[in-house]
């Protein structure tokens, strides 16, 4: 590791305008080298630079990663940030135009340069590539020269290269040139009369043809002529088709570009001799050289030209070898030109600088979407892709566009799935979105049951969100996540050893509370090992909670990468399907009490024998016909109502007998007042008979239905203003009648005013 270097300034012709000193701060992260052995710096790193110019007034970009000591700009930090990638500065000197650039390489801190870092960007031009082949692909190129500028025909070279010795890749040439598609063509074969020719019915339909026919001597009546020639269909097997020449064309291709390169390079050697341009003079030797071996093998001598691209080909698309291979052409003409839709980043894939940190929120919302494909069985995370506007590149949808949709069944239950990138939540004009502000998570999944829904609210009411931020800079996170509950962190430790990290996790809280119907927030970040999974369910269920999950490229793909997101969303799947959670009723409860349209209810009338809110009290409002009832109700602690078929009889069932309070009325002075209440415990048939027993007063039926009671012995003093007559203004003759305790309330009045609704 070295403390500091000291990098040329070069003009377009190779002069030297200057030098560029870079050195390590005390306890700062290092100077090291990359694997090609350049110079390198450290992501997030800061370094102090000096620019070394005869020149006085001079211009630094990007201006952004530099922090100048003064006005001179010619010394102070450097501060490379998340610019992960091949960093190129460049000083200008304001008086003369003369500019001088050096370039220096930025490496991952979090995630290992060559081989993650890299795995990352191969996976999102996959499904980048995916999406071509699935519809994106163009229907025509050529090998003329591209004319493209340099640096993109490099980046273009350098795909190829990495693809080329990627030992997969090797492998899918090998079987395709071992074990070649081949179609049958047939052929007529005009045979004279006479000459050899296979029995069967194929002889049977060439003597029997139409056409110039000779008589035969020796024939028969029915078959007294021959025709003058036989026709006889050969099939012979060929590999001259599409899928080869497809093949052939892309190694053609690839073999074109490399020698471009080696042209480019040599004529730029020819003003300036660099250890650079010959090494790549050599690799694109080296890789033409490897394309040349490819392409002399005999199977391609006989094979044609490719005369159109054969973008639907089954071969192609679905064979072994040959699938890698077209999956390889599509990543090397789309890979360079793929584009995310950012407002804040005008090109990611620059071959000078990308926002690691982006790239990872990319790469995280790709792993829960191919993630989810396996989970519910069909992969479409290609289709987060679409072409852009220049209708040449590849762009990534963003958005309510990003939908992707899955139609499942969990057991017996359809559910509706749904995940989008960079979805905006609304503030609070938008009642499913966020009742505050407005919330923009990089990934959002819902779920939704279609199926096995009360009727009582929408099914959409029943409707799961998860969401997932992508966190790379995270640090600390178990620390903040598993940290005891009662510990006193001090305001500065909050902010220094947790910083805007504490703030990650408190964003997850945000979102779980603010956004409409989310059930689960999450974290996802470079961790790497399985027990750095942390979650947080809110009661005992799996939903709602909180949590992280590690979530890093591997080089066996992403199934690799995020087992435990398949368990954790494979769960949650099963969880939503269920409809004997917790959490769905609570869901369900949530909708009704918050159904629109509904009056918001206040009052200031309470009672302390409550044991569910007002308006889930069910309350039976008794007659009694007399003091003689009155006193045998008192005695008995029972109250009778009907039963059987006769007017005003509860049924079985009936809303009447669940309820939990009575409340006892009768008619003294013309005018109806409440006389007790009391909790109805349970309910029996009874017949009259049984009452008589008990001392109850001339029963008028056979039938009944008997409660006991526990009165409630002190009755809030505004009970006496309830306004019975407008409970049972729709009674006739005492009948039962259940309301809810909100409805007594409501009819109630307290120093001249009613309980009231909005």
């Amino acid at each position: 590791m070295q403390e500091s270097i000291q990098l040329a300034l070069r003009t377009d012709d190779g002069q030297v305008a200057g030098e560029l000193l870079i050195a390590n701060l005390p306890g700062g992260q290092g100077i090291t080298s990359s694997a090609r052995g350049d110079v390198a710096l450290r992501e997030a790193g800061i370094y102090r630079y000096e620019i070394l110019t005869q020149a006085t007034n001079i211009e630094v970009e990007p201006r952004e990663l530099f922090d100048p000591d003064d006005g001179s700009l010619k010394r102070g930090r450097l501060r490379p940030g998340q610019a992960v990638g091949r960093l190129r500065i460049q000083v200008a000197d304001r008086a003369t135009g003369l500019t001088g650039t050096a370039d220096v390489d930025v490496l991952a801190v979090k995630l290992d340069h060559e081989t993650e870092y890299r795995q990352m960007l191969t996976d999102i031009s996959a499904f980048a590539a995916e999406a071509v082949l699935q519809g994106f692909a163009p229907s025509m190129l050529d090998l003329a020269p591209s004319e493209l500028p340099a640096d993109l025909l490099y980046l273009r070279f350098a795909m190829i290269a990495a693809y080329l010795q990627d030992p997969l890749f090797e492998a899918a040439i090998a079987r395709v040139t071992s074990q070649p598609h081949r179609t049958w063509l047939s052929e007529q074969e005009i045979r004279p009369l006479g000459s050899p020719f296979p029995a069967g019915a194929a002889f049977r339909r060439a003597v029997c043809a139409p056409g110039r026919r000779v008589p035969w001597k020796g024939g028969s009546a029915k078959l007294a002529s021959l025709p003058a020639a036989l026709t006889r269909d050969r099939t012979e097997a060929s590999v001259d088709n599409a899928a080869n020449q497809f093949v052939k064309f892309a190694l053609e291709r690839w073999r074109a570009v490399a020698l471009e390169l080696v042209d480019v390079l040599r004529l730029a050697s020819l003003n300036v001799e660099s250890g650079p341009l010959r090494r790549g003079q050599q690799i694109a030797a080296d890789v033409g050289a490897q394309l040349d071996e490819h392409l002399a093998h005999p199977l391609f001598q006989e094979v044609s030209s490719l005369r159109r691209m054969p973008t639907s080909d089954q071969v192609l698309l679905k064979r072994a070898g040959y699938r890698e291979v077209f999956r390889t052409f599509a990543m090397t003409e789309s890979g360079p030109t793929v584009r995310i839709d950012r407002g804040a980043m005008t090109d990611v894939f620059a071959a000078s600088q990308r926002n690691i940190a982006t790239l990872y929120e990319f790469w995280c919302f790709l792993a829960v979407a191919d993630s989810l494909g396996r989970v519910c069985g069909e992969d479409r995370t290609a289709r987060a892709f679409k072409v852009a506007g220049d209708g040449i590149s590849v762009t990534m949808r963003s958005g309510r566009e990003s939908k992707l949709s899955w139609s499942i069944r969990r057991g017996d239950r359809p559910l509706r799935v749904d995940v989008f990138f960079n979805r905006t939540f609304a503030g609070a004009d938008d009642r499913r979105g966020s009742w505050s502000q407005a919330m923009r998570p990089d990934c959002s999944m819902r779920i939704r049951p279609e199926g096995s829904t009360p009727s009582r609210v929408p099914a959409e009411e029943l409707e799961v969100w998860l969401h997932f931020d992508a966190k790379y800079r995270v640090e600390n996170l178990l620390a903040q996540l598993t940290s005891a509950p009662n510990s006193d962190e001090s305001s500065e430790e909050s902010t220094t050893s947790g910083g805007a990290k504490r703030d990650d996790l408190l964003k997850m809280h945000a979102y779980r509370d603010a956004i409409s119907r989310t059930a689960g927030a999450y974290v996802l970040y470079p961790g790497s090992e399985i027990k750095d999974i942390r979650r947080h369910p809110g009661f005992k269920e799996i939903l709602p909670g909180l949590g992280a999950f590690p979530l890093r490229p591997s080089s066996d793909g992403f199934p690799s990468s995020s087992l435990a997101l398949d368990q954790f969303l494979s769960d949650v799947l099963t969880h939503v399907a269920s409809q004997v959670t917790r959490d769905e009723r609570h869901r369900f409860w949530t909708a009704t009490v918050h159904r629109p349209g509904d009056p918001n209810l206040e009052s200031h009338l309470t009672a302390d024998f409550l044991e569910e809110p007002p308006a889930d009290t069910d309350v039976l409002l008794g007659f009694v016909r007399d003091p003689e009832q009155r006193e045998w109700i008192g005695r008995a602690r029972q109250y009778n109502i009907r039963a059987g078929n006769r007017v005003g009889a509860v049924e079985i069932g009936g809303r009447e007998l669940g309820a939990k309070l009575l409340l006892l009325y009768e008619n003294r002075n013309k005018a109806l007042h409440v006389t007790r209440a009391a909790k109805l415990l349970r309910w029996r048939p009874a017949t009259a008979g049984d009452l008589m027993a008990t001392g109850y007063p001339d029963p008028r039926g056979e039938l009944y239905f008997v409660a006991d009671l526990e009165f409630v012995e002190s009755l809030p003093g505004w009970v006496e203003s309830i306004d019975l007559e407008l409970l049972t203004v729709n009674v006739r003759n005492g009948a039962p009648l259940v309301v809810t305790w909100w409805d007594v309330i409501r009819a109630a009045s307290f120093d001249g005013e009613r309980g009231t609704s909005k």
